[in-house]
């Protein structure tokens, strides 16, 4: 059930102590969807997770999905950012503005060492922003992004425990999440331009996600 038209589903969802979707219920236990460990565990499933990307991988992955979003904003036509997404009740603008967030959310929990979802709950969200201030946005995050590698994760080993909105992980596995997770969104962007008949430049390929957990559907 989705929980963005369903207060029925968002109750139960809640009553399991989570508060995002994708979740896997099997009778009374839920675990986050995004989990595939806690999935495999659930189900009594034998799983053995892919290598991941090095830090340093994951870094650059991170900033060339960015710089590709910040081109894909530009080409968005301001009445075409109040489009709604065909899977949510979220326009095109509310989700460039997400993805502004997702880079500083990460370096917030880097340094709280908690990351709840509420970092990048994009809220009240200007409906005058054009896409050139969207990138501008954007870039701003990716520069923070940057510095914070410069400075801090270019030395760190990625191997402290983060509470975060899907569970206790590594830093090395939230920095894999959020990468993915704005790969993720950037996909979807990509579609926004082509339901409105632009052609995006230069779209993201299957080979410059490899090493990424991507989730199949563009909207899943």
């Amino acid at each position: 059930m989705n929980i963005a038209f369903s207060q029925e589903a968002r109750i139960r969802l809640t009553g399991h102590g989570l508060d995002s979707v994708p979740a896997v219920c099997l009778g009374d236990d839920c675990v986050p969807g995004g989990d595939l460990e806690a999935i495999a565990s659930l189900l009594s499933l034998d799983y053995t997770p892919p290598l991941m990307l090095t830090p340093s991988q994951l870094f650059e992955r991170f900033v060339f999905v960015l710089d590709a979003a910040q081109r894909y904003f530009r080409q968005a036509p301001f009445d075409g950012l109040s489009v709604k997404s065909p899977d949510r009740d979220r326009s095109f603008r509310e989700l460039a503005m997400h993805i502004t967030l997702i880079p500083t959310a990460f370096v917030a929990a880097y340094d709280t060492n908690e990351f709840p979802n509420t970092l990048f709950r994009e809220e009240n969200v200007d409906p005058a922003l054009s896409g050139e201030d969207l990138a501008a946005l954007l870039e701003r995050s990716r520069q923070t992004l940057r510095v914070w590698w410069e400075t801090s994760g270019h030395e760190d080993p990625f191997d402290r425990v983060l509470e975060t909105y899907w569970g206790a992980h590594t830093l090395h596995e939230a920095f894999e999440r959020e990468t993915w997770h704005s790969a993720q969104h950037t996909r979807q962007v990509i579609m926004f331009l082509e339901m409105l008949k632009v052609t995006p430049d230069r779209p993201l390929t299957t080979e410059d996600l490899v090493g990424l957990p991507m989730p199949e559907g563009v909207w899943d």
